[in-house]
């Protein structure tokens, strides 16, 4: 849905680190954030948002602001990083904490790749926040996988609402 009011916030969801190293996958989400970062007069919070996974070097949060800063001009000054999540849901519920802190009580995006942005919305109405979802473009040749590993983890989330209507059905 389009965002009817300027950011407060942008929170760029992790996806994982190859090493240390930000994989073409979170780069474009990353690239996605900055953008929407700098189209609102750089005046946004900018949080990149991932913990450190056990094959990980760094946390996620870590490397992708060092990404923004290096890669995508912005200043150290303009982003922060969230590392202590290891979910979604925890991205975002970590996120608000330093928004709780910071006073920052209006609405904001959360950035993530394109067949993604469902279930992040589905995890924003849950951890309490107002925020509109922009997707990032994914490459072709992972759409599928994709879009067939989401509706699987929202056949999950509503997994009792599903058996439901799924026994009402037959």
């Amino acid at each position: 849905f389009p965002a009817f009011y300027k950011p407060q916030y942008i929170i760029v969801l992790g996806s994982g680190l190859i090493g240390d190293r930000v994989p073409p996958l979170l780069a474009s989400r990353i690239h996605e954030g900055v953008k929407q970062f700098k189209k609102h007069g750089r005046k946004p919070l900018l949080i990149m948002s991932g913990g450190q996974g056990s094959d990980e070097l760094i946390s996620e949060g870590a490397a992708m602001r060092k990404f923004a800063i290096e890669e995508c001009g912005v200043e150290q000054h303009e982003v922060i990083a969230e590392e202590k999540s290891t979910t979604t849901l925890e991205n975002l519920l970590f996120s608000k904490e330093i928004l709780k802190e910071r006073g920052i009580t209006g609405g904001g995006f959360i950035v993530s790749n394109n067949y993604h942005v469902l279930r992040a919305g589905f995890y924003v109405k849950e951890a309490g926040l107002r925020a509109i979802g922009i997707g990032a473009k994914t490459a072709l040749f992972y759409i599928p996988n994709a879009f067939m590993r989401e509706f699987i983890a929202i056949t999950l989330m509503y997994k009792w609402l599903h058996i439901i209507l799924l026994s009402l059905y037959t």
